[in-house]
């Protein structure tokens, strides 16, 4: 049993250099890969989503806050009064006018059509201008876009 013993730890002895020659060699070697694969296969950037608040009044003097969000515009916010909850129109896009501005439609309530018209042509940034009606009653102020 001990000649057994001794004589399998012999063998593991005599193999420990070259197994730890192979582990070395085969860190390095991936190492050397990852090292290569980042400098030739680089990661794309995450590209931030561009989102723009749009704030103005509606026919009846109230704010509302027009969502863009990646080149189009996603929803406007009405806030009524600090006693009732806001009402959100979710927009899509509809068509375009004879200026070339996007228009985009929605609903208030179940009961209203929104109707919201990007002044920019398409080309929306800081700045930009929207205007918004419900029901045919287009805003007392128009939105101005910014971040």
């Amino acid at each position: 049993m001990n000649s057994l013993i001794t004589n399998f730890f012999s063998n593991v002895w005599h193999k420990f250099p070259h197994q730890i020659s192979k582990l070395v060699g085969t860190l390095v070697i991936t190492f050397f890969l990852l090292l290569i694969g980042t400098i030739f296969i680089p990661v794309p950037f995450a590209h931030a989503a561009m989102v723009l608040y749009c704030d103005g009044l509606d026919a009846g003097g109230n704010p509302y806050t027009a969502t863009y969000v990646d080149g189009l515009f996603t929803e406007v916010r009405f806030d009524r009064s600090p006693d009732l909850p806001p009402v959100v129109s979710e927009l899509t896009y509809d068509t375009v006018n004879e200026q070339g501005q996007p228009i985009y439609r929605g609903g208030y309530l179940g009961a209203a059509d929104v109707v919201l018209i990007d002044l920019s042509g398409g080309n929306v940034k800081p700045g930009s201008e929207v205007s918004v009606s419900v029901d045919n009653g287009w805003n007392l102020e128009r939105g101005i876009c910014g971040v």
